[in-house]
């Protein structure tokens, strides 16, 4: 092979690292496209197609997966649960770590673990455990939904927020959560792009024309605005 024809495949490989990164990090890129010879190879790098010609981030494989959050995480529950609560829910965060030590590439088990350290306040805890489930399964939507409120109401990081509840709509735009959750995000805390309330709320409604919810949203949103 000579000089010149690697260094076109690399480039190609280079740029469609560049757009796959992109379209995970913000949904707004998800109409790139990668066509051509060398694709497949691409699949080295968490990289693949959609049936439509679409990248797509998937599932890395065994040690080119991210470091997985430490099990072994000490948790103080907030103060004010209940103490029935908290020893029924130490228990399955006892029980859901054992699984996860014989299996760490169990996803469905690290969006259970989050869960479990959310109801005890520990929100860090609950970012980790979600986050690596994201990295197992990208396209998963309930990680992208679960962090989308987590950074919204309980970390406070607001870009973060809208990064992922615009992941959950990008992987099911008619998911009626997504565009209320971003909604709430732009209207109440994201102040910068309030502007964005409304724009959010009427895209929601073009992909759910019977979405009683976010009509009634955005009816209450213009009367808002208009006093």
């Amino acid at each position: 092979m000579t000089n010149k024809k690697k260094a076109a495949i690399l480039g190609l490989m280079v740029l469609a690292v560049a757009a796959a990164v992109l379209i995970y990090r913000d949904t707004r890129t998800s109409k790139i496209e990668i066509t051509g010879t060398g694709v497949d190879a691409l699949k080295d790098y968490g990289i693949g197609m959609t049936g439509n010609g679409k990248v797509e981030v998937v599932p890395i494989e065994g040690n080119k997966l991210p470091p997985a959050p430490s099990l072994d995480r000490v948790v103080t529950p907030l103060k004010t649960l209940d103490a029935a609560l908290v020893k029924n829910m130490e228990g399955k965060v006892a029980a859901t770590v054992a699984l996860l030590k014989e299996d760490a590439t169990k996803q469905d088990a690290w969006i259970a673990l989050g869960g479990q350290r959310k109801v005890l306040g520990d929100y860090e805890g609950a970012r980790d455990a979600w986050e690596y489930a994201k990295a197992l399964a990208p396209t998963d939507l309930v990680a992208w939904n679960n962090l989308a409120d987590l950074y919204h109401f309980y970390l406070k990081d607001f870009v973060k927020s809208e990064e992922n509840w615009k992941k959950t709509i990008a992987i099911k735009p008619d998911y009626i959560a997504g565009y209320r959750g971003l909604y709430e995000l732009y209207a109440f805390s994201m102040t910068a792009k309030k502007d964005q309330a409304a724009v959010i709320l009427k895209e929601g409604i073009a992909k759910n024309p019977s979405a009683t919810d976010l009509k009634a949203l955005l009816s209450e949103y213009e009367k808002s605005v208009a006093k």
